[in-house]
């Protein structure tokens, strides 16, 4: 009995050894990313956080726990300890890993990566070009990998137990038996993370911190488990029909003034441009002199933001009205192929040719088959691009001076009325610059200041040959960034700011300027530019045009919350519960949480049957691929 003793109590510290090196990661992912937490240290998303590791460690080590435990006489042979080893370190060598690429990746996108990240990962073929780049760049991660093994293999060996004589009996036999019973309930429920109704999911994480510290509860292994096991969205019924279109509808049609008709249409899509780095919305601070200057005449949203926190969920977004409500963005997700009303399929109706460039590889992140689906005849990317080697970077493509002047020549050579977007690509990381221009740009306090205002120049060139041309005038020019990127200042590390994004319409003519200071989204731009051409069609949107009588609003899903702001309130909500509520008024960094609030039940119930009644027509919409509605009269 003292051998069996000895031999579970070697298995439980081998396990508590996996939760400590849980709650190493969790302090490198706090620590390493601080800055886009608020307040104080949030012990208790460490705490609760050992509930998602009891899940994840359950799954991981599974084969670990159940051949430990497993009643067989020969658990101190050679060969049988040497594989519990091997399977004891797969599983924490995937779990550290899983855990140190958020270290690194989630200033990027505000959220613990999914399983979407192994089909973002296999599309195109960036995961190649860019992984020796970012071993490079994150160099410190290997160190912290390769030291945490080293320990954890130093610390296997301690707790192992020593060449014991083992009498195996009946007796043994049996108390071996009650043991495997025992400890394999304990991993079912871990991998149900307890005893409760519904298993622990991501979306619980707000509920034991708070929401802006769902992310620290969290670990990646477990955000990877929940969807690859559930990685698809459910119907909704949190209203029969009749009330839920009351409420909210995305069945559109347009009813601007229509004062651009058949009018040319420009989108140019900024890589990664936080409203942090443009100096018309900073009293002048920033890197983008030109486009300061091109704001001035322009029709500027200064409540602006991205539907999303990836390029990848930017395109359905700004080109057909439909967030990212959900954890894998819809350009590889099972609704990729429904019908769409989207901006591009709508105007070449209409007798418009449309075209999409970008500078990178062809097929990167799926943009040119969203392309095709959305309607765009003609996809130009990397191979397309008459390349010299002085024109491209080390890791994505074509620069952005060389590709956007490219870009103006393709235009002079288009029919009219053409619909054309460009995606820029410099202000990415690594943020490189071409040789001939380092140094010339304000370095700033970030690697990404250079190259905004590098991407800034681009523009400028862009703009200056572009009026010269004959479809200049008779051209509106839609600016949005595909998503925000690393700020300095503490509203932008909040849920809203760290979508905080420059969106703004330039017409040459002058004849639509201003400033307009409502909410305005990526989603909200098909629906405004449809009304600006006066093109009379019925579609389906998840965005409101600025003509739009009806209250605007911004939604989207970030921290493991949906969210939604109205006025000045912000509600944030799990798929179950309202789990936060703000004054963005009076409290713009959310210290304040007043869901409790009596006093507030009116206002937290009327933002919350919005947001379900949204929620529920997104679900049912993509689910019935019922996500069209295209009538031209």
């Amino acid at each position: 009995m003292q051998f069996q003793f000895l031999y579970y109590l070697s298995f439980l510290k081998k396990i508590g050894l996996a939760f400590i090196v849980y709650s190493i990661c969790r302090l490198l992912f706090y620590f390493f990313n601080i800055h886009t937490f608020q307040g104080y240290f949030p012990f208790d998303s460490f705490l609760f956080g050992l509930r998602f590791d009891y899940v994840a460690i359950s799954y991981f080590f599974l084969p670990f726990i159940f051949f430990s435990i497993l009643p067989v006489p020969f658990k101190d042979n050679k060969i049988y300890k040497f594989g519990l080893k091997f399977f004891f370190h797969l599983g924490n060598t995937i779990g550290i890993i899983f855990n140190l690429i958020d270290v690194a990746y989630y200033p990027f996108s505000l959220r613990r990566s999914t399983a979407d990240l192994f089909q973002f990962l296999s599309t195109g073929n960036d995961f190649s070009i860019m992984l020796p780049k970012y071993i490079k760049d994150y160099w410190f991660l290997c160190v912290i990998l390769i030291a945490l093994l080293v320990i954890t293999e130093f610390l296997y060996r301690k707790f192992d137990l020593k060449p014991f004589p083992l009498k195996y009996s009946f007796k043994a036999f049996t108390y071996q038996l009650l043991i495997f019973i025992l400890l394999g309930i304990f991993t079912v429920v871990g991998f149900r993370g307890g005893l409760q109704y519904k298993p622990l999911d991501i979306i619980n994480a707000a509920t034991y911190s708070t929401p802006q510290h769902a992310s620290v509860t969290l670990n990646t292994p477990f955000c990877i488990i929940k969807t690859i096991l559930n990685d698809h969205i459910t119907k909704l019924n949190y209203f029969d029909e009749k009330e839920l279109t009351t409420i909210y509808s995305p069945e559109q049609k347009t009813q601007g003034k229509g004062m651009f008709k058949s009018k040319n249409v420009v989108i140019i899509i900024l890589e990664s441009f936080a409203k942090e780095h443009v100096g018309f919305y900073n009293n002048g601070k920033g890197f983008t002199p030109f486009l300061d200057s091109l704001m001035q005449h322009s029709y500027v949203f200064t409540n602006s933001y991205a539907s999303g926190t990836r390029s990848i969920e930017a395109l359905p977004s700004i080109l057909a009205g439909i967030p990212p409500l959900m954890n894998t963005p819809y350009i590889i997700s099972n609704y990729s192929s429904n019908k769409i009303d989207a901006l591009p399929s709508i105007l070449k109706k209409q007798g418009y040719n449309t075209s999409f460039y970008h500078g990178g590889s062809n097929g990167t992140m799926g943009f040119s088959g969203f392309a095709a689906t959305a309607g765009i005849d003609h996809y130009f990317g990397k191979d397309e691009y008459p390349l010299t080697k002085a024109d491209e970077d080390e890791d994505w493509g074509i620069f952005d001076e060389p590709y956007l002047n490219y870009f103006a020549k393709q235009l002079n050579a288009k029919k009219e009325p053409f619909f054309s977007a460009i995606f820029t690509l410099s202000s990415h990381h690594p943020y490189q610059l071409p040789p001939k221009y380092e140094g010339k740009f304000p370095l700033g306090t970030l690697p990404i200041h250079k190259t905004i205002g590098y991407t800034d120049f681009a523009l400028k060139e862009f703009f200056e040959g572009a009026k010269k041309s004959t479809w200049y005038n008779n051209t509106i020019f839609v600016f949005t960034a595909d998503h925000s990127s690393q700020s300095f200042a503490p509203f932008y590390s909040t849920i809203m700011g760290a979508t905080a994004i420059p969106i703004f319409i330039y017409d040459p003519t002058q004849k639509f300027s201003g400033i307009d200071s409502n909410y305005f989204q990526q989603v909200d731009i098909t629906p405004t530019v449809l009304d600006l051409l006066g093109i009379n069609t019925s579609f389906v949107s998840f965005g409101e045009s600025v003509f739009s009588k009806n209250t605007k609003h911004i939604i989207g899903y970030a921290s493991n919350n949906y969210y939604y702001a109205e006025g000045n309130e912000l509600l944030l909500f799990d798929g179950e519960n309202s789990t936060g509520l703000f004054n963005l008024n009076s409290d713009s960094l959310l210290q304040t949480n007043l869901i409790n609030s009596v006093e507030h039940n009116p206002i937290k119930t009327l933002l919350e049957n919005k947001l379900k009644s949204i929620l529920q027509h997104y679900n049912n919409r993509l689910i019935d691929n019922r996500t069209s509605k295209t009538t031209l009269k």
